[in-house]
């Protein structure tokens, strides 16, 4: 027995060393094809439904378009499309494959500053030395969005200060918030969702959402443990105590907190919060929210214009705030992998993403704001048409001014008499950005320390009907024992033996029950 074990472990070896053989010359044949003529194979990898997609084709429509911008150029690309669930899956997906696997990704700020800082990522300028100031993409790319990647996201490497612009190209980028149905059982509730510790009140109790994902959902602990603390700034900026850079900086130092006692206290603030949650999730929210399950969900902006779009369709209005106290902005930006193999037309892709028809062809599929503005502000022209906003102020009562000029290249002032919808939760305004900061990447320690806390709060105590269920599983399975043990007297059943006799035939005979 154990040398048939051994046997199959053995073959299974050699199986398993075959598949890598044909993977690793499947991916050579594809890696420098740039002869004419010849197949390259460009490997994406990107979230989920992250791209526009018609999806009633087998094939991702932006990605077909890309092929056939290609063939034009004299290139015969095909791309394979993946996808990740979370910035984790990508980074252990990478470290795993040591290296190669992809030939472009696109990770969130903190996890492509954590694989830049770990050499896992190819300087952008490295493969273009004039794609910063000469491409397509520096072209379209929004200045705002530029500068948080060349100016607001750096760090230390060697000798030198990097950005996160070396490494990244802008795709998509959001704010973190609440979404909400107007319900008469709350009636402060569009007051209430401007703070962040509302969720804590027995009004919300069982109609509330929060992601199942430390990171965000520590932004909320932290947001409930500080809440004095970030109120007071806040009302120190508006009043001119303290100075716009000293408000960022500080706000910044307070959502990154991790020292010990922070965590801690996160830890206790969560727990406790855990009684009022409907429970934790990462997708379904969005569908609870619409259906009525909850009133309440803490949600990325793009999710929250998905299902605002979804809710209409069924007569529900839904509403998207940004709490007071401060909140994230977050940015997913395209990387090309050190150990790339197609690291050209890796770059092509990123350049033909920043075209101002594909950037709104995929925002308008995603949700999620793109970071490309348009050499002529085509994006804001698309929003102007889209949401049906005014360009001069009204002389109706009820408008309010919208200042996107951060955004854009010039004075982008629009008016529009709708608060709280799509537009607003797409194109923040500046008030709203003001208040916002980065996450930072954690490092070794604290990720470990922040993942415990997780642990303990996710493993503290079982929703009510876990609690039910587990119950009456425990009774039905005591039931079905005791029914299997006591058979025969509950029963009365009769046993038969089978007897064998000559020539291999068996005759069944009843055995006298002896009860």
């Amino acid at each position: 027995m154990r040398r048939f074990a051994l046997r199959k472990m053995f073959l299974f070896m050699i199986a398993l060393s075959l598949v890598f053989c044909v993977l690793f010359a499947t991916g050579c044949a594809g890696a420098g094809g740039s002869s004419e003529g010849e197949e390259i194979i460009l490997r994406v990898c990107n979230w989920e439904d992250y791209i526009f997609d018609d999806e009633e084709t087998d094939y991702i429509d932006m990605c077909v378009r890309f092929e056939d911008y290609m063939r034009e150029k004299g290139y015969n690309v095909t791309v394979t499309y993946s996808t990740f669930g979370t910035n984790e899956n990508l980074y252990n997906d990478l470290k795993i494959a040591n290296g190669y696997l992809y030939d472009v990704v696109c990770p969130s700020d903190y996890m492509i500053e954590k694989m830049a800082r770990e050499g896992m990522l190819t300087k952008l300028t490295e493969i273009d030395e004039s794609f910063k100031t000469d491409s397509v993409y520096s072209r379209n790319a929004s200045p705002y969005i530029k500068r948080i990647f060349e100016e607001d996201i750096t760090w230390e490497e060697g000798d030198s200060e990097v950005t996160l612009g070396d490494y990244a190209a802008g795709y998509m980028w959001g704010t973190m918030g609440y979404v909400y149905r107007l319900v008469e059982r709350v009636p402060t509730i569009a007051e209430d969702m401007l703070d962040w510790t509302s969720i804590w009140d027995s009004a919300y109790r069982h109609r509330v959402t929060i992601k199942d994902s430390v990171r965000d959902s520590y932004f909320v602990g932290i947001a409930y443990v500080y809440k004095d603390e970030l109120e007071t700034l806040k009302r120190d900026f508006d009043e001119g105590r303290v100075s716009f850079s000293e408000y960022k900086t500080t706000l910044t130092e307070i959502f990154n907190r991790t020292d010990k006692e922070t965590v801690d206290k996160v830890e206790e603030a969560l727990s406790s919060l855990k009684d009022n949650l409907f429970g934790f999730e990462v997708d379904s929210g969005k569908t609870d929210i619409v259906t009525g399950k909850i009133d309440v969900y803490f949600a990325w902006s793009g999710d929250a214009v998905y299902a605002m779009d979804e809710a209409e369709s069924d007569n529900v209005e839904l509403y998207y705030a940004v709490p007071m106290q401060g909140s994230n902005v977050f940015f997913d930006g395209w990387c090309i992998p050190e150990k790339a193999q197609q690291k050209e037309v890796a770059l092509e892709f990123i350049n033909f993403l920043a075209y101002p028809d594909n950037a709104i062809d995929n925002m308008e599929y995603i949700g999620y704001t793109t970071s490309i503005a348009g050499e002529n502000d085509e994006i804001l022209e698309w929003a102007i048409d889209t949401y049906e906003l005014e360009t001069e102020e009204p002389e109706e009562e009820g408008y309010y001014e919208a200042d996107l000029s951060y955004f854009f290249h010039g004075d982008a002032v629009v008016y529009t008499d709708i608060r709280g919808r799509q537009f607003e939760t797409q194109f923040p305004t500046e008030d709203i950005i003001e208040r916002c900061v980065f996450m930072h990447y954690f490092d070794v320690e604290t990720n470990e320390r922040i993942n415990l806390m997780w642990e303990n709060i996710k493993g503290f105590t079982l929703p009510l009907w876990a609690m039910i269920l587990i119950i009456v599983a425990i009774v039905l399975l005591i039931v079905a024992y005791l029914l299997f043990k006591f058979r025969d007297k509950l029963f009365k059943r009769k046993d038969f033996v089978v007897k064998k006799e000559k020539k291999s035939k068996y005759k069944i005979i009843e055995k006298k029950n002896l009860d």
